[in-house]
């Protein structure tokens, strides 16, 4: 895979026991110092600090603690929806695909375990790669066979894919184009509160109102399988613009509540979003 395809991501506290490649709560063999405790409370005489003891008011003997590395569980969780075969100014299907390659070798290169949970007219046991791991060989071949199928079903699904993720802590990218209605949204992130939720919201400029001041335009609801035609004027476009936006500020408005930050992918995916997006909210997830 090229290099282009891999971002990297700020990790949270974690609770680990496992060795990673990132800052933990947890003491343990990592190099970075965490603090000083008395050697009863750690009972470990290889890291005595004679210079700490010498100074303790009550003559105990200090052992220094380190900051253990460890490893955390990275969820792609994808919308396999009718919609999501919309091809505008993009194909919104290969960017699923190119976003799961990418999340699955950036999580790779951190040593992170690595989970794919797609939804659409149900949970296909085809796109479930639960629980996390570190095996990488089953990504490659779902990539391929997402190109292939028929993606079909609404998106409202998405209500029941947190009964795949662990119980403890995940870095979950959640990823979807999001037409669903928002108490469905505000259920699944209710229901992903115990996570770090990043929701990735793929749009098109030619959904947005990228449509011509005049003449007839055909619109197609892909999950109701419904066609209507249009006769398009600019007062009508305009209409269309402001109902995005309007749509926009709802999104970030309802992720807001939930502590993340949206990021909208509208030209196709690209590594460099996401790096740029860890750069700009990194403090969302680092504890």
């Amino acid at each position: 895979m090229p290099a282009e395809t891999i971002f990297y991501y700020r990790k949270l506290g974690q609770n680990s026991l496992f060795p990673g490649a990132h800052m933990s709560r947890v003491a343990g063999s990592g190099q970075l110092f965490k603090q000083h405790q008395s050697l009863i409370n750690m009972p470990d005489p290889r890291h005595i600090d004679l210079r700490a003891s010498l100074l303790d008011p009550f003559s105990r003997f200090q052992v220094k603690t380190f900051q253990q590395l460890s490893r955390l569980d990275v969820f792609l969780l994808a919308d396999l929806s009718a919609s999501m075969r919309f091809v505008g100014a993009y194909d919104k299907r290969q960017a699923l695909v190119d976003c799961l390659l990418s999340v699955a070798q950036s999580a790779h290169a951190m040593h992170d375990r690595f989970g794919f949970v797609g939804w659409g007219q149900g949970i296909d046991a085809s796109f479930l790669m639960a629980p996390a791991s570190l095996q990488q060989g089953r990504v490659s071949a779902m990539a391929e066979q997402l190109l292939s199928t028929r993606l079909t079903g609404q998106g409202d699904n998405i209500l029941h894919v947190h009964r795949y993720l662990p119980q403890h802590s995940a870095l979950v990218f959640l990823l979807s184009d999001f037409h669903m209605s928002l108490d469905k949204i505000k259920q699944q992130m209710q229901g992903l509160s115990a996570h770090t939720v990043v929701p990735l919201v793929l749009w098109d400029n030619i959904e947005q109102g990228n449509l011509p001041a005049w003449g007839l335009v055909k619109f197609s609801d892909m999950e109701q399988g419904q066609t209507r035609t249009l006769f398009m004027r600019p007062k009508l476009r305009q209409k269309i613009k402001q109902a995005f936006a309007q749509r926009r500020q709802q999104l970030q408005q309802c992720f807001r509540t939930f502590g993340c930050e949206p990021l909208f992918i509208e030209q196709g995916y690209r590594a460099e979003l996401l790096s740029q997006y860890f750069l700009q909210h990194g403090s969302r997830y680092a504890l």
